[in-house]
């Protein structure tokens, strides 16, 4: 690395950082991630040099998954084995409403279906991106469709639901419990291990997936481990804010100035099909409303259950509702667009 790229990164943390710190000061909602992702992105689109580092995020993806897998206790994990059924589902819908919604977007946009499809499928950036263009679709809409969808999901879902006040009263896990390093470090490490193996089967989300399997299994067999402090989780999400705010940049948007806006509306219609969906989940399987949306909300899993996290809602049942569809995305996306569409893979 560059001493040049080096200072670029520092600058992008640290304007993170204080744009989490002027969130925070005004108490809004998931202050140190959604701080940091407008304070970043805002900068990049002004043309200011700030850079997030990927190396970086996915150190402190582990933070977070540590945080996160805290919550499966021996209770909570029998409690979700019971709720497959509803785990399943929930994540079919979530994919079936994405895949109903191509075809309009193909209509608006004027673009070809394999772009609109996987522009509209809630999955990764690069993963959607490399799949159009696997089945002759054009990677870069198809890359910022899906930045601006998990970025519109960061910034309205947890001030959506401070505004109608919906949360829950079950304590962060993190910091109920004390906060031992040496065996965080080990908790670290055995979580690193898991990502490295997971990002090598071509897991992408590995990275979180990884500490947050080991963390819960832990939890889960009852062995009690270490909490985060306060600082930690703020800082993880600061640079995780800030490695979102780094992907726009005006070279990347202004090619697409004709596609920007049916992007966004698809973002709106994919957030409230899903939101009705969770309505209409949470009301048949007596579920809690709060999670079930946040759980089906096509965001990322850190990102919507870090505001689970501190909504106080249930976090369990939302990350594993995200990681099943994160599983039915991987497996189902492509044999469902030749199936739909027949289209076999360009060589």
């Amino acid at each position: 690395m560059t001493l040049a790229k080096a200072l670029r990164i520092a600058f992008g943390v640290s304007l993170g950082a204080v744009g989490g710190a002027i969130f925070a000061t005004l108490h809004l909602p998931l202050p140190w991630l959604i701080g940091a992702l407008v304070a970043v992105g805002a900068a990049r689109i002004s043309g200011l040099p700030a850079e997030g580092d990927p190396q970086l995020r996915n150190i402190f993806m582990g933070i977070i998954g540590i945080a996160l897998g805290l919550y499966f206790t021996p209770a909570t994990a029998a409690v979700l084995m019971a709720k497959a059924p509803v785990l399943l589902l929930a994540a079919f819908i979530t994919l079936a409403i994405g895949a109903a919604l191509a075809p309009t977007l193909a209509r608006r946009a004027k673009v070809d279906m394999a772009t609109a499809w996987f522009s509209s499928i809630p999955g990764g950036v690069a993963d959607m991106a490399m799949l159009a263009e696997g089945y002759g679709g054009r990677p870069a809409p198809v890359a910022l469709a899906q930045l601006l969808r998990v970025c519109s999901v960061v910034i309205l879902v947890p001030n959506i639901f401070a505004l109608l006040g919906l949360k829950g009263d079950i304590p962060q896990a993190a910091t109920v419990l004390p906060f031992v390093p040496w065996i965080l470090v080990l908790q670290f490490g055995g979580g690193l291990v898991a990502a490295i193996v997971l990002v090598r089967m071509g897991v992408r989300a590995g990275w979180l997936l990884g500490p947050l399997t080991v963390t819960a299994a832990l939890t889960a067999f009852g062995i009690t481990l270490s909490g985060l402090p306060p600082w930690l989780t703020a800082f993880a999400q600061v640079v995780l804010g800030t490695s979102l705010g780094a992907a726009f940049g005006r070279e990347s948007i202004r090619p697409l100035r004709r596609f920007l806006p049916h992007a966004i509306s698809q973002v709106f219609l994919l957030m409230g099909s899903c939101a009705l969906a969770a309505a209409l989940l949470s009301w048949l399987f007596h579920e809690p409303l709060g999670a079930m949306i946040l759980g089906t909300a096509p965001g990322g899993v850190a990102e919507m259950s870090l505001t689970g996290k501190v909504l106080g809602l249930d976090v369990a049942l939302i990350v594993t509702l995200h990681v099943t569809r994160i599983f039915l995305v991987t497996v189902l996306t492509p044999p469902a667009f030749r199936l739909l569409h027949h289209r076999d893979k360009t060589p």
